[in-house]
């Protein structure tokens, strides 16, 4: 009878911990389903879930200048994108120009809107601060709502009505927000700044590269940078903007950030870059 009764208690038991195995994995399907409904999980970040990890906070930081490297470019048109018979853009390959300078006068009646790696546009001299809406931590969720002096991004261009908008937003994102919804957010930037300001050109620009020792710490990888910057030209080629492939000028032979242009953080640029991503910049839209 005692026996028979163990036997009992040793199957209720193992139902008991079956249950609770069958309720784990429906919570856990129910929190993916979400996820991806939401669009904060998709499939192209299906291969970062093993390595993204909340990221550490960006710094700004007291940093010296480097050397350039040579230059491979990509050209758009001087103008905003033009079509004949069909409404998609298309992105020409040219040779590589090899120079790194750049005239600030190009870019009196430009705006650059960024994170903290296009503050340094402004920490470094190249740019006037007029010139530029840059904030530590901005994406391309925040980009619209957020205020820095008074203004949001979208409240400065349409006073300023610049000639050309450069977006440069994502490297904010990549380590917690899924790809396709900071496309979703970055479209409705754009939505918002041509109603604000029709007349000026927007520029996307791809999101730079990381290094080999930064991505080794678990954090924003080249795969997570190189899904993003993908996605972003298709979004640029579907809504008539121009994309500006800046992430391919700074990359070494090997696919990661130079450390001709790198910062300590493996993240951020030193001086020598800012003047690689303006150069590029005025060499791709004047040829």
């Amino acid at each position: 009878m005692g026996k028979k009764k163990s036997k009992i208690d040793g199957l209720s038991l193992s139902i008991v911990i079956l249950n609770v195995l069958i309720v784990g994995v429906i919570i856990t399907l129910c929190v993916l389903i979400f996820l991806y409904m939401t669009g904060k999980l998709e499939n192209t970040d299906v291969s970062n879930l093993g390595q993204d990890k909340t990221p550490s906070p960006i710094v700004t930081t007291e940093i010296t200048t480097g050397t350039t490297a040579p230059e491979v470019t990509t050209t758009e048109p001087t103008e905003a994108p033009e079509t004949e018979e069909t409404e998609e853009s298309t992105i020409e390959v040219i040779e590589a120009v090899e120079s790194d300078s750049y005239d600030e006068s190009f870019f009196k009646d430009d705006l650059f809107i960024g994170d903290s790696i296009s503050t340094g546009l402004v920490n470094y001299g190249y740019l006037k601060g007029s010139n530029v809406f840059a904030q530590i931590g901005l994406n391309p969720e925040t980009a619209i709502t957020k205020e820095y002096d008074g203004y949001t991004s979208v409240s400065k261009a349409e006073e300023m009505k610049p000639k050309r908008i450069y977006i440069m937003l994502g490297s904010n994102g990549l380590a917690y927000m899924g790809n396709t919804y900071m496309i979703q957010q970055m479209k409705l930037l754009v939505e918002a700044l041509r109603e604000a300001t029709p007349e000026s050109y927007i520029y996307v620009i791809s999101i730079s590269p990381v290094t080999k020792a930064h991505e080794s710490e678990g954090q924003e990888t080249m795969a997570m940078v190189n899904g993003y910057n993908k996605l972003l030209k298709d979004f640029a080629d579907e809504e008539g903007v121009v994309y500006l492939d800046l992430c391919s000028q700074l990359q070494d032979s090997t696919g990661y950030f130079s450390e001709k242009y790198a910062e300590v953080d493996g993240l951020h640029f030193l001086g020598s870059a800012y003047k690689k991503m303006l150069s590029f910049i005025q060499s791709s839209i004047e040829n």
